[in-house]
């Protein structure tokens, strides 16, 4: 079984979720080190532009395929193009998401302003918009990239979730749930996979520069650019990591504030939400 000290020739990655933000600084970033890149979205023309910088950047291949991560027939036809293309996939980072039902128009600034993700103003298609792009979205391409990478002797698969997974992100239950599912997911996925030589990785942000966060109006602790958070997420992708958080400040506040009991915490909720 093939295992990545023995990979010849440049590595052959999959990035979805990217026209912008951090899933094109992730492409980037592998760029850099001489990869043969595919990145994946729904807007063509951003896409294109990904893969051209990315061919800038020195990748020793980069090709743009359009669709829908919600449309398994958009990820089919993505898989059969590659797969035509390349002899081999090694790395795929699945990491489209939105934090409001849609991401055209939406911003993660509305994502905690919104009432459609509290109990003041619930909104069953917000929740289902949510959880068919950030975890279906994701389980859509697990299937086809898993059965490759059995196929071709292993490789790493990495899944954006969020440290809204810790469960302290205001206004956003949905949000929250479907990252805390992707943890999950992995985590499940995780022993079994080994014995195929494929290594899953749980990529976890805090706050970080992009088209979600841009409107923010309150002030986001630890904010992280793009760039920045792609190259620590890589390096842990690389190392072989099974969960990655960055930036570490807000990771170990979060970490410590599982030591404060859950009623104070919800309390400390409510009266933060009121002042807004």
């Amino acid at each position: 079984m093939r295992t990545d000290r023995g990979l010849l020739g440049p590595l052959h990655v999959l990035v979805t979720g990217a026209s912008s933000g951090l899933g094109a600084a992730i492409a980037i970033a592998y760029a850099r080190r001489g990869a043969r890149v595919a990145v994946f979205a729904r807007r063509r023309e951003a896409l294109e532009a990904v893969a051209a910088r990315c061919r800038v950047e020195g990748a020793a291949d980069a090709v743009a395929l359009a669709g829908d991560v919600t449309q398994r027939g958009d990820v089919a036809r993505a898989i059969a193009a590659l797969d035509s293309r390349w002899a081999r996939l090694d790395r795929a980072v699945l990491n489209a998401g939105i934090a409001l039902s849609d991401q055209a128009a939406r911003s993660f600034a509305e994502c905690c302003t919104s009432d459609a993700q509290t109990a003041a103003a619930f909104d069953a298609a917000t929740a289902e918009s949510i959880m068919r792009t950030n975890y279906l979205g994701a389980v859509f391409f697990l299937e086809p990239v898993l059965a490759w990478m059995r196929g071709g002797g292993g490789g790493r698969i990495a899944v954006t979730g969020s440290m809204a997974a810790d469960g302290l992100l205001q206004r956003s239950g949905p949000y929250m749930a479907s990252k805390i599912a992707l943890r999950a997911l992995v985590d499940g996925l995780r022993p079994d996979a080994c014995g195929f030589d494929i290594k899953l990785s749980v990529l976890e942000p805090g706050f970080v520069e992009t088209e979600m966060t841009e409107g923010v109006t309150y002030k986001m602790p630890f904010l992280l650019s793009a760039d920045e958070a792609a190259e620590a997420f890589v390096r842990g992708i690389e190392a072989g990591r099974e969960r990655v958080r960055v930036p570490w400040q807000m990771s170990a506040c979060n970490h410590l504030a599982r030591f404060v009991p859950a009623s104070l915490r919800t309390r400390a909720a409510a009266w933060l939400a009121r002042q807004r």
